[in-house]
């Protein structure tokens, strides 16, 4: 028993209660954030994936902009890249793609002109595929190649 008129049972309680808090609060400090997850068939916001004539291409960085039903997604530079504008007044519908210089080839496609495209979403990643009609470097001819392009906003 203690001399000095302290309880030593109440004290060991206030240490034991004491250390778990520290021993706590560092755990829950020194544990790093989560590692995001992602759904199924998405990518992480501001990544693209962007095929053309079965040859993957490289589109660098992509911006979205949303005005009313409309989004407007442009991949890579006004050099080379793409730009789509699919409408979400009811179901996804895919308005337009440009093709700027990917892997040589430069294309369009338009609602109601030439080639076709659909869309699908799964989550905020956008799954546009189709033909655009357009030119290769090997030919003067236009062609019409088929189109993948995976994106998240």
């Amino acid at each position: 028993m203690s001399t000095d008129g302290e309880n030593p049972v109440k004290n060991r309680v206030i240490f034991i209660a004491a250390a778990t808090m520290v021993i706590g609060g560092a755990v829950g400090c020194s544990s790093g954030p989560a590692a995001a997850k992602f759904q199924s068939g998405t990518l992480p916001p501001g990544a693209a994936r962007l095929t053309v004539s079965g040859k993957d291409a490289t589109t660098g960085a992509v911006q979205c902009w949303t005005a009313e039903s409309l989004t407007t997604i442009t991949m890579g530079t006004e050099v080379s890249g793409a730009t789509v504008m699919v409408s979400n007044a009811e179901k996804p519908i895919v308005e337009f793609v440009t093709v700027r210089d990917l892997s040589g080839f430069v294309g369009n496609y338009n609602l109601g002109l030439e080639g076709n495209a659909t869309v699908a979403m799964t989550g905020a990643t956008y799954e546009i595929t189709g033909t655009v009609r357009g030119y290769n470097p090997t030919s003067i001819e236009p062609t019409t190649e088929p189109f993948t392009i995976k994106v998240s906003c």
